[in-house]
């Protein structure tokens, strides 16, 4: 996959390094891997890969890579953070988790990840930075990590119930980040928008918190 910046890369990082689909760890827990029909990258994107990232918090095993997808653990709780800072950008992905055997209620399914952006000063969990949760009840949310200031948020909790899918399935995700202002769309509907706060640059990641996931497609764009 590309590297967002530089030319592309197909060795990982010492701390998250790839694995065969069949030895991926975790994979007893995760959805079985299906076969994906070949991707188009849109115009002004470029694919990122695990080698776009460093890992905190994080074993061997807790992330891996095979074609355009990064599959998590969830354990230990930690996170990728991206080797390059953004900040006014556009990020697209799709990502899901595994569906539990006869989930009696999808309401209260505990399924947990973010999507960090802006993230600043030291790496802790949780560093200072803004989410864009990943939690399945509460998909596309935006909400501040590690003492950032709280954003002014408008948010729609009505859009997501009606445009999230199931669990199992992949949900598509879109951040806009403009002068530290926000816009996530969650399957191509606007569900939360923020005003600027005081973070408007820095890295990106994705959190490890206890569930396991995947993510596919992983692409950004470095917007004016």
């Amino acid at each position: 996959m590309g590297v967002m910046g530089c030319a592309p890369a197909t060795t990982p990082t010492p701390s998250a390094p790839a694995a065969e689909p069949a030895a991926a760890a975790g994979a007893s827990e995760a959805t079985p891997i299906e076969p994906q029909m070949p991707f188009a990258v849109e115009d002004g994107f470029r694919l990122l890969s695990l080698a776009d990232f460093e890992a905190h918090g994080a074993e061997d095993s807790t992330w891996t890579a095979f074609d355009n997808t990064l599959r998590s653990t969830g354990k230990p709780k930690g996170y990728l953070y991206s080797k390059d800072t953004f900040q006014n950008f556009t990020l697209r992905l799709s990502y899901r988790f595994p569906r539990p055997d006869n989930l009696p209620d999808e309401t209260k399914f505990k399924g947990n990840t973010g999507f960090l952006v802006y993230i600043s000063g030291e790496h802790k969990i949780w560093p200072v930075c803004l989410e864009v949760q990943g939690k399945h009840v509460q998909m596309g949310a935006i909400k501040e990590n590690g003492g950032a200031q709280a954003p002014e948020v408008t948010d729609r909790d009505d859009v997501r119930q009606r445009a999230r899918k199931p669990v199992g399935q992949w949900n598509d995700l879109e951040i806009v980040s403009r002068d530290g202002a926000l816009t996530v769309l969650l399957n191509g509907q606007e569900v939360a928008r923020s005003q600027p706060a005081f973070l408007s640059s820095g890295a990106i990641g994705i959190q490890a918190e206890e569930h396991p996931f995947e993510v596919r497609n992983l692409r950004v764009r470095v917007d004016p």
